[in-house]
């Protein structure tokens, strides 16, 4: 698939008196093998551990129980129940009851305590004092609050306690929440909300405001590609105003604080001699070190920036090369969505097989309460585990795959010497991928999921221990879960490197790492300006879209008079421009970090003499090389133009 408009062909340079060298290179290498086998076959047994656990839970899983809830005999309510063997009360018909009603309501809030569970027709929507008015609620209203297997005229006569055959009184109002009776005293303020139909109301107002909905989900979409053409067209303004703003911003408010320094030092100089000074002279000193640290950070700035700002042009260079990219490739903003219905399908399978997966277990009568417990295999938490993990691997495999495809197809771009002549580089990389890299693939995203592993496990062991462990205990946690949480971040940048070296060089994940990793190190510099006014500029992309939206949609919908609450149908709207601007510039993202690579791979490779640039005209400018070769090649055209003036002369 070709470009639209324009010259795309990167000419090489040749002339009598330097030797080209063709080194057979000419972008992502079709002479492949298939890399990290080992790491496919792990990856792929895997998943076939992955359907055992979830045939497993599938056979002894019963969801309803947690959809429905169920009372302490093993039945479900709403339902009609099979009978447990040696459990007196299971086997209820309850279709009539649906609901869930607690004998202690403590269990709403912590639901290690031990307490009975009934199903019942209704919620209590009244205090129930005393015994008498148990019986009252059961001969009027039909709602049972004791005992399946107690006649109301029995109620006097029984046992009262979380453990009994009826509940201690008073009995809570309740609310039917999720099919459980949630008391008025735990639900709190979501209790009030509901009881004023706040939700109802914003239901609403989404069904009475769909049509701007969907005119701001269009125009959302309309705003991210009219971002995507500005960064493509004004990035050096975008980017170089960033940078203005931060410099003026840092010397006004360095300013504004020695100005108030000068302000509270006046005040204390004109103090009496005998007046109280402490206060002030504390004033001033604080004044001062703001003053002072503001300065220093300033300077740094100014230094930074004055050192970076080439560094800077070549962001501006390689966000202008990225536009280009896209445009030639449009295909490219599709890659996020079929990642993200991938996601879907795979966050459904692993739900669905949860709900069973955490209710499976064998139904057994616990003889200190009489209730049924559902005790699972031994195996049961490690499947658990195991489970959890397979959602981590397959979704970071996932997110490996989109960013690797999106690199190849930018490299297949960025080293063709004629860009008109693509033919689908999008889905050739794809093929590749499929054809040699899933083994690689599947290393670097088992990498980031233990890591995300070790994150969870250790925020498990933080909230066991919340109650128990001594501030040092605490603050030991805390700081391996930061450094956790750091080298993970660490560990992501590493792989969407490597990632793009694989995409280029079919090499293996652990040497397209070493190889990415060396390659940054050495352009240290250089990264970390793609890194701070890069990643800022495509937030600010992101936010310019959820403004704007917002902005939009206040207007709309200011006047619609069936509208309760305009921040909702506005919210639902923004925070799909925030999803919609973050799918298509994440594509921005991964184009410009290839882009970088490749301009470092070309820089490597070539010397834009002997071994000619894939390189545009606009980046060669920050190849010394380049400009001996730019220069060679105007003395060419000189000498041609001096030749054929001679020829006509002579004529």
């Amino acid at each position: 698939m070709g470009c639209c408009g324009g010259d795309n062909r990167v000419r090489p340079f040749k002339d009598d008196t330097v030797e080209v060298v063709d080194d057979g290179f000419d972008g992502p290498l079709d002479d492949r093998s298939c890399r990290d086998v080992i790491c496919l076959i792990l990856f792929l047994a895997f998943w076939v551990g992955m359907g055992y656990v979830a045939v497993v839970s599938l056979l002894d899983g019963q969801p309803e129980r947690i959809i429905y809830g169920a009372d302490s005999y093993g039945n479900v309510c709403g339902k009609s129940n099979t009978a447990i063997a040696g459990v007196n009360m299971s086997g209820q018909n309850l279709i009539d009851k649906p609901y869930v009603f607690t004998f202690n309501p403590e269990a709403v809030a912590n639901p290690t305590t031990t307490t009975k569970l009934l199903c019942v027709s209704e919620c209590p929507d009244v205090v129930l004092l005393t015994k008498n008015d148990l019986v009252e609620l059961a001969l009027n209203r039909s709602i049972f609050l004791c005992d399946y297997n107690l006649a109301a005229e029995d109620y006097a006569a029984a046992e009262q306690g979380a453990l009994a055959a009826c509940p201690s009184t008073p009995v809570d109002v309740s609310t039917p929440i999720f099919n459980r009776c949630i008391p008025s005293t735990a639900v709190g303020i979501a209790s009030s909300l509901l009881d004023a139909e706040w939700l109802k109301r914003a239901v609403a107002d989404v069904e009475n405001s769909w049509r701007e909905i969907l005119y701001l989900c269009l125009i959302s979409f309309g705003l991210a590609i009219a971002v995507l053409i500005l960064l493509r067209f004004f990035a050096g303004v975008l980017i170089w105003t960033t940078v203005f703003v931060f410099v003026f911003g840092s010397l006004g408010g360095t300013g504004y604080l020695w100005y108030r320094w000068w302000q509270e030092k006046s005040v204390l100089d004109a103090l009496p001699a005998d007046a109280a000074k402490d206060d002030q002279e504390h004033t001033v000193k604080t004044m001062l070190t703001y003053a002072g640290i503001a300065t220093g950070v300033t300077v740094i700035l100014l230094l930074v920036l004055l050192v970076m700002r080439k560094r800077i042009a070549l962001v501006v260079a390689l966000f202008k090369e990225a536009g280009k990219a896209i445009a030639c490739i449009p295909f490219l903003l599709l890659q996020p969505i079929w990642t993200i219905l991938a996601m879907v399908v795979l966050c459904a399978y692993w739900g669905f097989v949860y709900l069973y997966l955490v209710t499976a277990g064998k139904p057994e009568l616990d003889s200190e309460t009489g209730f049924v417990i559902y005790k699972a295999d031994a195996l049961g938490p490690y499947m658990w585990w195991y489970h959890l993990f397979g959602l981590l691997w397959g979704s970071q495999f996932l997110v490996a795959c989109q960013q690797c495809a999106i690199a190849g197809a930018v490299a297949a771009w960025f080293f063709a010497r004629d860009k008109s002549q693509l033919r689908w580089p999008i889905l050739q990389s794809i093929k590749r991928i499929i054809r040699y890299h899933l083994g690689s693939l599947a290393f670097g995203s088992l990498i980031i999921a233990l890591v995300m592993l070790a994150r969870i496990i250790l925020g498990y062991i933080q909230s066991r221990l919340r109650h128990s462990q001594s501030d040092i205990v605490a603050y030991i946690l805390k700081c391996l879960q930061c450094c956790l949480w750091l080298f993970e971040k660490v560990l992501r940048y590493i792989n969407r490197n490597a990632y793009i070296e694989i995409a280029i060089y079919g090499y293996s994940f652990c040497k397209a790492a070493r190889k990415a990793f060396t390659l940054i190190v050495s352009n240290a510099l250089r990264v970390a300006a793609i890194n701070s006014v890069g990643d800022f500029v495509l937030l600010l992309g992101k936010a310019t879209v959820v403004a704007a939206v917002v902005v939009i949609g206040m207007q709309l919908l200011k006047d619609k008079a069936d509208v309760h609450y305009d921040f909702v149908p506005i919210t639902l709207a923004a925070i799909f421009a925030f999803l919609l601007s973050h799918i298509f510039l994440s594509v921005y993202e991964m184009a410009i970090d290839t882009l970088f690579l490749c301009f470092c791979e070309d820089c490597e490779r070539n010397d834009g003499i002997t071994r000619p640039y894939y390189m545009s005209k606009d980046l060669m400018t920050f190849v010394d090389n380049a400009r001996k070769a730019q220069d060679m090649k105007d003395i060419k055209r000189q000498a041609k133009r001096a030749a054929a003036q001679q020829a006509a002369d002579n004529i």
